[in-house]
């Protein structure tokens, strides 16, 4: 196991994140379910009751958490665009059976129902992660990972390449940023100079899910400069 710093070169900066927060061992878990268990995981079978703790080529501390920072960025714009959904009734009317009746698809409510989203688009330069693990194997594990962030699909987030360095020290808890990772809150914020927020999160992936959430301390991960 290496002291590594690994960098997402982002194409063209575009990336799709309603908090900005990402995290890389949320990111080489989905890659292993991708390898190991996929049907599992495009087909959303998994539940908080049958979670599948993925194998991952990092360290892990002492309370079990995998050995990794947040990623970390300079933002130099934001913007919300949207993305829309309306089924086209005048041509659907043709394939739904309305009972021998005329009648409109409601596009108002239920199965049907028009969307109009929106979505946090944030310009950013590369995002650099610290953390401790095998090389080789997270660079197997990352040739998954093509974009970063959410609607992939749409081109946001789309990563030119992947690159992994040794760094100098572990700085997967404290480093350049000072906190590097999300930490449970115990009613008193670091005196560092840095600015920190409080939000309720899980310790480890997959994040989304609302059980096991504690308080926590997390890191600014948008940076004025990069170390």
């Amino acid at each position: 196991m290496k002291n590594l710093k690994i960098t997402a070169r982002l194409l063209d900066g575009r990336v799709n994140s309603n908090d900005g927060i990402f995290n890389l061992d949320s990111i080489l878990a989905y890659a292993w379910m991708l390898e190991n268990h996929p049907d599992d995981l495009l087909n959303n079978n998994l539940k908080p009751d049958n979670l599948i703790e993925p194998d991952l080529p990092l360290a892990k501390d002492e309370d079990g958490r995998w050995k990794v920072s947040l990623g970390f960025y300079k933002q130099y714009a934001e913007t919300v665009e949207y993305w829309h959904k309306k089924v086209n009734d005048f041509d659907a009317a043709y394939y739904v059976d309305f009972g021998g009746k005329r009648g409109k698809i409601n596009g108002a409510s239920g199965e049907f129902k028009a969307y109009r989203m929106p979505q946090m688009i944030r310009i950013v330069s590369d995002i650099e992660f610290y953390a401790v693990g095998d090389p080789n194997g997270i660079r197997h594990l990352l040739a998954h990972i093509t974009n970063i962030g959410k609607k992939a699909s749409q081109g946001y987030g789309y990563i030119r390449e992947w690159a992994i360095e040794e760094s100098e020290d572990d700085y997967t808890d404290i480093g350049p940023y000072g906190i590097m990772r999300a930490r449970p809150f115990k009613g008193e914020l670091p005196d560092d100079g840095q600015a920190y927020q409080i939000k309720k999160i899980r310790m480890k992936p997959p994040y989304h899910l609302h059980t096991g959430q504690v308080p926590c301390i997390i890191p600014n991960v948008r940076r004025d400069q990069l170390a």
